[in-house]
């Protein structure tokens, strides 16, 4: 029985104690529990990152999650050396097929930033063939820089220089070299009072910290024998775990597990491969839920098998997506050998140009008649600051920021984003999400999910 747990809860399913509890429909497990954990002990290993309070993380590979991932690593290794063929076969072709794969990635982000987009937009930021970009459109272009940066220079060990290069790009800044320190968080998410005992839960690493967690980090990944994408998986966790960036520690945490992947051997290829929908909101619940297991229980597992899970997904998609590729240019270069051989002749007969928006139709009237929806129309900017005023005066716990975007987006009938309270107010994601509920909450808004995004639409107050 011991074993059949151990088999259950472990290597069938990697399951928390919560986990465990609903599967069996029982409140008490202890003793269950205790099997499970003698079970994975046979496959633990201890690694040499710690948290915050030094105490080292662990990580279990029982046989079928180690299986799943050498099986994933096989499937990357080949995918490096087809793409690699098709790009010597058919450059043009696979250029065209890397832009869609960077289309795909964009879209994604401009979705989670609520950025609006169309197909146009993005092929011209991926071709750099807009003379001006607009500024709602920087964040995606400096991704875009990071992900060909991860792609071109994965070379040499990790140090504090490559991942702070990295949160350079992605923040559009001239990385300063002799002043490293100035571009870590500068403001402390954590209340002190609330790690006075050893083992809790933390927001987020305390500011002194910062450096040398980042070093501990570069050290683990330098040195760890573990499997590739295991130790990106880590990496994942540990930026989200110690927060180390005023801005973006989600993004970081993606491009860093990218980064981890490209320098294991893998190259120019994680880049290119989908995973930027692991910080969409349907993922949002069991990345907290996992991060915070493997936070507690010191066990890496957690979390890195649900990205383990999710990697392997879009492989296969890109594994499949590739396969339609090489299938293209194996057609073409039958069409263009069974092609006959022509000679061109120049036609003497002038060709005509009718421009159809020029041609008049005599005694027809042509009436423009459109349907649209009467637009909603909120206050102006001073209306909109005496609002902002009077709202904090009138609620206590409303903060400055958060009057401030209500005043100025309160027009019924109009959707907002926490993508938009972020860029106004510019403050960071988690503020954001915080302040817009908080809003929720004293009634001037509902919260509403549309796929995979929620947004906020101003309540009627009376």
């Amino acid at each position: 029985m011991e074993k059949d747990f151990g088999i259950r809860f472990t290597d069938e399913n990697y399951a928390t104690r919560d986990d465990v509890k609903k599967a069996l429909n029982i409140s008490s497990i202890d003793s269950i529990w205790d099997k499970v954990t003698q079970f994975r002990a046979y496959y633990t290993r201890q690694t040499s990152l710690k948290n915050i309070e030094r105490v080292p993380f662990s990580f279990v590979l029982p046989p079928k999650l180690t299986s799943k991932i050498v099986s994933l690593e096989k499937k990357l290794s080949k995918l490096l050396v087809k793409t690699s063929l098709a790009n010597i076969q058919n450059s043009s072709n696979y250029n065209s097929f890397k832009n869609q794969c960077y289309f795909t990635i964009l879209e994604e982000i401009a979705k989670g930033y609520g950025i609006n987009y169309n197909q146009d937009t993005l092929n011209a930021i991926i071709t750099n063939s807009i003379p001006t970009l607009p500024i709602e459109y920087l964040m995606l272009e400096r991704y875009l820089n990071c992900l060909r940066h991860v792609e071109t220079r994965y070379n040499g060990s990790f140090n504090e220089f490559v991942i702070l290069s990295l949160y350079a790009k992605l923040r559009g800044l001239e990385l300063d070299v002799n002043n490293l320190n100035q571009y870590y968080r500068t403001t402390d998410l954590l209340d002190r009072g609330d790690h006075v005992f050893v083992g809790q839960h933390y927001e987020a690493a305390p500011l002194e910290k910062i450096p040398d967690l980042i070093n501990q980090l570069c050290d683990f990944l330098n040195d760890s024998t573990l499997f590739s994408v295991c130790k990106a998986s880590i990496c994942f966790f540990f930026i989200n775990y110690i927060k180390p960036f005023e801005y973006y520690n989600e993004e970081m945490s993606v491009l860093l597990f990218k980064y981890v992947l490209s320098k294991e051997d893998f190259e120019s290829l994680p880049s290119l491969v989908m995973f930027e929908d692991i910080l969409s909101k349907s993922f949002e619940s069991k990345l907290q839920v996992l991060s915070r297991e493997s936070e507690m229980k010191l066990d890496l597992t957690y979390i890195s098998n649900l990205l383990i899970d999710h990697l392997l997904e879009h492989v296969i998609d890109f594994e499949n997506e590739l396969a339609s590729l090489d299938l293209n240019m194996v057609v073409q270069e039958q069409y263009a050998s069974e092609l006959p051989k022509t000679r061109h002749v120049v036609s003497e007969t002038p060709i005509v140009n009718h421009d159809s928006s020029n041609v008049e139709v005599e005694g027809v009237t042509f009436k423009q008649s459109v349907s649209l929806p009467t637009m909603p129309v909120g206050l102006d900017e001073k209306d909109a600051d005496v609002v902002a005023k009077n709202l904090i005066e009138i609620y206590p716990s409303m903060k400055k920021g958060q009057a401030e975007f209500y005043s100025r987006h309160c027009t019924v009938g109009k959707y907002y984003t926490i993508a938009q309270y972020k860029k106004e107010q510019d403050v960071a994601y988690e503020t954001a999400r915080t302040s817009m509920d908080n809003l929720v909450a004293l009634g001037f808004y509902k919260k509403e999910q549309i796929k995979n995004k929620f947004v906020y639409t101003p309540v009627i107050k009376k």
